[in-house]
């Protein structure tokens, strides 16, 4: 994101489009973008999401059934470094590592929703535009300082301020250029032998219907990834930031 950097923190990057429901929206659509797509994103599977039941009590009825999710189809390249998504009414496109650059990640989001719009026959209209970025920054396994890494540190004080084994903070900023919200997120996730501080950075607008053509979902692309990167270069340590060039 921004200036190329050497060592940049992404592990994901995600788009995702959202469209009006319609009736002319069938599961045939998956196999139709797979024909186009095919010679680079050869891998297909599909899955259903997990049924959940909630409960208010022991003798109460379900407050919420959903026994069988969404289904989704997957396609993905060879090397697993990106994945096109395809579920009714929805289109994402994942990038993971090695990330190349907003100007291509940016051309093969045009270029996959422009054959999702060929297979359909029509220019659906958009419900939601989301665009996301996951980030892991490794931290010693032992004692860190969190203000090292980032500026966000969990404002505890008196005897609260004690060494952290974990936390989890986020916060949901308004935006007006594009009109949204943007989802940050900060924590740390520790396994078996790595220590990270997780940055996820979830930009959204729902006020999309508006947008129909490539012009304007590509300025809303630039518009939604320069807000994501003032808020990546915010949320850095000055010094982090700068070893990272």
């Amino acid at each position: 994101m921004g200036e190329k950097l050497t060592s940049p923190p992404i592990v994901e990057a995600l788009c995702e489009f959202r469209f009006v429901p319609s009736d002319t929206w069938d599961w045939t659509i998956p196999g139709l973008l797979y024909e186009k797509i095919k010679g680079e994103f050869p891998e297909r599977s599909q899955f259903k999401g997990l049924g959940v039941q909630i409960h208010l009590g022991p003798n109460a009825p379900p407050a919420a059934d959903m026994r069988t999710g969404p289904e989704r189809v997957q396609l993905k390249r060879s090397d697993d470094s990106a994945m096109v998504q395809i579920g009714e009414n929805l289109l994402a496109i994942n990038h993971l590592r090695p990330y190349p650059d907003w100007e291509n990640f940016r051309e093969l989001i045009l270029n996959i929703l422009q054959k999702y719009r060929d297979v359909t026959e029509s220019v659906p209209l958009l419900e939601r535009i989301g665009l996301r970025y996951i980030n892991q920054i490794e931290v010693p396994q032992d004692k860190f300082e969190t203000g090292d890494y980032i500026t966000l540190e969990p404002p505890l004080s008196g005897s609260l301020d004690k060494p952290l084994s974990s936390f989890y903070q986020r916060y949901e900023l308004v935006q007006d250029s594009p009109v949204g919200v943007l989802i940050h997120q900060t924590g740390i996730q520790r396994k078996k032998d790595q220590t990270v501080i997780m940055l996820d950075l979830d930009f959204g607008s729902e006020d999309v219907k508006h947008i129909t053509d490539t012009d304007g979902i590509k300025t809303w692309l630039d518009s939604a990834h320069a807000r994501v990167l003032d808020a990546f270069i915010a949320s850095l340590n000055r010094n982090l930031y700068d070893r990272m060039k």
